[in-house]
C-alpha cells in the first residue's frame, strides 16, 4: 500500500484533497500496523485484504469511517478509524466476524437480520446474499452481532440448505422482532407532519422493509419514504393537498442527510403504494429543488388540490 495523496473521489467528497491523503495514510496504517495484507482501492472507496487473509473473504467499505472523519477535527481520524475496524477485528466470545464459525444454521438463525445497503455494494462484493430493494438500494441478509454487522457470503448460505426466500423472511421476522424505532414528528403546517424515525444506528432505514408496522390500515394515497442514512427513515402519510409541502421539507432532509452521512444509503424520495416504492424523480439546480413526479402522482395531486378547493 502507498499513501500517497489523491484527489478525493466522489465517495470521499465530504474531505478536502489534503484531508484525503490524510485519510488514505492512516487507514494504510492502521492495517499495516496490525499486519494485516491488504491494499486500498482508491476509486472503488475499499479495503481488500489479500487472499487468505480472513477465513471469510471480505472487502470493507471506506466511505462510511470517511464521512464520520470529516465531522470531527483531524486529530481525532486516528481513533475514529482504529474504532471503525476494530469492531470487525476484535475477538470476543462470540469470535471475530471473519472468523466465526456459521456453518450450523440454527445457531445463526436468531443474529439473521434483512438490511438495506447502497447499490453500490454490489461493487464491492460479489459475496453477497441479497436481493433488490427500493430504487438505488439492495436488500442484504447479515448476521447482527455484538459489536458489528456482517454479510453472509453465498456460499456460506448454500451450506445451510434453506431457500432464499425462506432466509429473508426470517430476516425480516428478526428486524421486526427488534421493536419500533423512535418517532419524532415536525409540522410542517397544522395538520401536515412528516416523522423522523430514529434510534437504530445501523437498521432504522431497513425498517422500511416492514413498513406496515408505522402505517395506518387505511392508506388510500399511500406515502412518501425517505431513506438518507441508514439510522434513520422519513415517512408521511398523504391524506390531503399538504403532502406537497411535506415534499419540499422531506427532499431537503434527504438531500443533507445523504450528503452528510455517516452511512448514506439513499438520495431519492420514495411513493409507497400497494406495496411497491416508486422513486420520484427531482433534480438540485443552484440549490433549488425540482420534482419531475411521474404521471399518476401528479394526478394525485392534482385531485388532492381539487378536493381540499371544494371543501
Amino acid at each position: 500500500m502507498s499513501g500517497s495523496a489523491h484527489t478525493p473521489p466522489a465517495w470521499a467528497h465530504n474531505l478536502d484533497a489534503q484531508g484525503f491523503g490524510i485519510f488514505i495514510a492512516l487507514i494504510e496504517r492502521y492495517f499495516a500496523e496490525r499486519h494485516i495484507p491488504a491494499h486500498v482501492k482508491v476509486a472503488e472507496g475499499v479495503v481488500q485484504p489479500e487472499p487468505g487473509a480472513f477465513d471469510h473473504s471480505s472487502v470493507f467499505g471506506l466511505q462510511n469511517v470517511a464521512q464520520s472523519c470529516a465531522q470531527v477535527a483531524i486529530e481525532r481520524w486516528p481513533e475514529l478509524i482504529a474504532e471503525h475496524f476494530d469492531c470487525i477485528f476484535a475477538v470476543s466470545d462470540d469470535q471475530n466476524a471473519l472468523t466465526m464459525d456459521v456453518g450450523n444454521f440454527d445457531k445463526v438463525r436468531e443474529r439473521l437480520r434483512s438490511r438495506l445497503y447502497p447499490l453500490d455494494l454490489l461493487h464491492q462484493s460479489v459475496e453477497t446474499v441479497h436481493r433488490f430493494g427500493p430504487e438505488g438500494t439492495i436488500e442484504v441478509i447479515v448476521i447482527d452481532l455484538p459489536t458489528t454487522v456482517r454479510t453472509v457470503s453465498r456460499s456460506e448460505a448454500r451450506s445451510w440448505a434453506v431457500g432464499m426466500e425462506e432466509l429473508f423472511e426470517v430476516g425480516r421476522h428478526n428486524l421486526r422482532r427488534t421493536g419500533r424505532l423512535k418517532d419524532a414528528a415536525v409540522a410542517v403546517r397544522p395538520g401536515v407532519d412528516v416523522h423522523l424515525y430514529y434510534g437504530d444506528p445501523y437498521y432504522a432505514a431497513s425498517h422500511a422493509l416492514i413498513l406496515d408496522a408505522y402505517l395506518p390500515d387505511e392508506l388510500p394515497h399511500g406515502a412518501l419514504v425517505g431513506l438518507p442514512r441508514r439510522d434513520a427513515m422519513l415517512l408521511h402519510v398523504i391524506r390531503n393537498i399538504g403532502a406537497a409541502e411535506a415534499i419540499g421539507s422531506m427532499l431537503q432532509a434527504i438531500v443533507s442527510m445523504y450528503a452528510d452521512g455517516p452511512g448514506s444509503l439513499s438520495a431519492n424520495l420514495y411513493w409507497f403504494r400497494h406495496g411497491e416504492f416508486v422513486a420520484l424523480p427531482y433534480e438540485l439546480d443552484d440549490q433549488v429543488l425540482n420534482i419531475s413526479p411521474p404521471a399518476d402522482f401528479a394526478d394525485l395531486l392534482r385531485h388532492l388540490g381539487e378536493s381540499a378547493e371544494l371543501s
